[in-house]
């Protein structure tokens, strides 16, 4: 987002507002401690924004999911939720690296990526426990679909 719209966004207190800010430090030309030394929180803070920072967006699915709710309990000012993450995640010879930035990873590494992973499934498998619980989420957006649909039809 453009500087004036961070300040503006903070200015008016939109609460509703929720953005996410994934650090992973790697840029496509390498560490950004190179180029980069901005203290994001502290931006953000700074425009009025409530900050909460996720330092382990690989596998903090819980604490990211009480973040978000705690965001969505902020109604005077609007939320940046800061994500640390590793770029290539379970990559065993790409991960935290900018040679993943854009790159494909090629078979032998998919591959070995899965293990990392313990996925056991092929590629574009879906598991059945996974179609299972977001299909679930089909009618609601379907209804909703719907309904923006018909506010251009009026």
């Amino acid at each position: 987002m453009k500087p004036a719209r961070l300040l503006l966004a903070g200015h008016w207190g939109l609460g509703k507002l929720i953005a996410f800010y994934d650090e992973t430090h790697i840029s496509i030309d390498g560490k950004t401690d190179i180029e980069f030394t901005e203290i994001v929180d502290l931006r953000f803070e700074g425009l009025g924004w409530h900050v909460i920072w996720v330092k382990n967006g690989n596998t903090g699915y819980d604490e990211l999911r009480a973040d978000i709710e705690e965001a969505k309990s902020v109604k005077d000012k609007p939320t940046l939720i800061k994500v640390t993450t590793t770029i290539g995640y379970g990559s065993p010879n790409n991960s935290n690296s900018y040679s993943v930035h854009g790159n494909a990873l090629g078979a032998k590494e998919v591959d070995a990526t899965r293990y990392s992973l313990s996925w056991p499934y092929m590629p574009f498998h879906v598991p059945e426990d996974v179609k299972k619980h977001w299909s679930r989420h089909v009618p609601k957006g379907a209804a909703l679909e719907a309904e923006w649909n018909a506010k251009f039809t009026e």
